[in-house]
């Protein structure tokens, strides 16, 4: 953790401790986990009573005695406070009763202030069963949205093209997590190269994202294409997962008649 993160996690927890309603307040997110670094967020977990939560969202939105000056303040999932400063500092706090954060959080929190109970370890609810369903649901979905990419060649509609480009990034991104056993609850929305293998992310750093025109889009759609099939059959493999060969075959004919694109 960095000074001006110390410093403004110091400012929370005062500011926080200040108002009865909290019962207990941990740090939550990357930097409790000794994974963060001098780009990562404050994320804070304040315990409160349930009356309590629409107050607390209500109050928090404003401005609080100790907070920092804020430019944006945005309440999300009816339970969280996301805030910018006009430094552009960002912190999360999290309102729940302790019944909703024994469920929701586990022992990866990390007590800053309050009669903060002891969390134990939070149930694995990404069972291997769960995990091969999902798996088997990209694949297939995967080989749908690459077959459909004639519809928007054929219309000359671009836009969608790239749009559908970056379902199929996104698609092969979470596909390799899946096969690394990476928990959902795991992945941030600003973090990747720490759970890719360097092999997956030079692969996928080298697939430029298509130009509004026929060759790079099936440039591209062929590269994402290929990467996507080469770790799908392995991890199918290996999560007992029957693979779609009719399904794929018929996509690849498809491709290749409909646009000579060679997978």
């Amino acid at each position: 953790m960095t000074p001006a993160q110390s410093a403004l996690l110091d400012r929370l927890t005062n500011a926080l401790g200040q108002d009865p309603r909290i019962q207990a307040l941990w740090l939550a997110g990357s930097l409790a986990q000794g994974g963060g670094d001098a780009w990562s967020d404050i994320d804070l977990v304040a315990q409160v009573d349930a009356a309590d939560m629409a107050g607390c969202l209500n109050d928090y939105k404003g401005p609080r005695p100790g907070l920092p000056e804020r430019v944006h303040v945005l309440e999300v999932y009816g339970c969280i406070i996301n805030s910018v400063t006009t430094t552009w500092e960002r912190f999360d706090i999290v309102f729940l009763p302790e019944v909703q954060i024994r469920k929701t959080y586990g022992s990866e929190l990390k007590p800053l202030s309050g009669a903060a109970v002891q969390l134990d370890p939070k149930p694995d609810t990404d069972a291997d069963a769960a995990t091969a369903e999902r798996v088997e649901a990209l694949i297939l979905e995967f080989l749908r949205v690459l077959g459909l990419g004639p519809v928007a060649v054929g219309r000359g509609e671009w836009i969608v093209a790239q749009q559908g480009h970056s379902l199929l990034r996104d698609m092969t991104v979470n596909l390799m997590l899946e096969g690394a056993g990476v928990p959902r609850a795991a992945r941030g929305a600003k973090r990747l190269n720490v759970f890719l293998q360097p092999a997956q992310q030079a692969a996928l750093e080298a697939i430029m994202p298509p130009a509004a025109n026929r060759e790079s889009l099936l440039q591209s759609q062929a590269a994402i294409g290929r990467l996507f099939l080469g770790e799908a059959r392995p991890i199918a493999a290996r999560m007992g997962i029957t693979w779609p060969k009719a399904f794929e075959a018929a996509t690849r004919e498809h491709l290749r008649t409909e646009l000579g694109l060679e997978l």
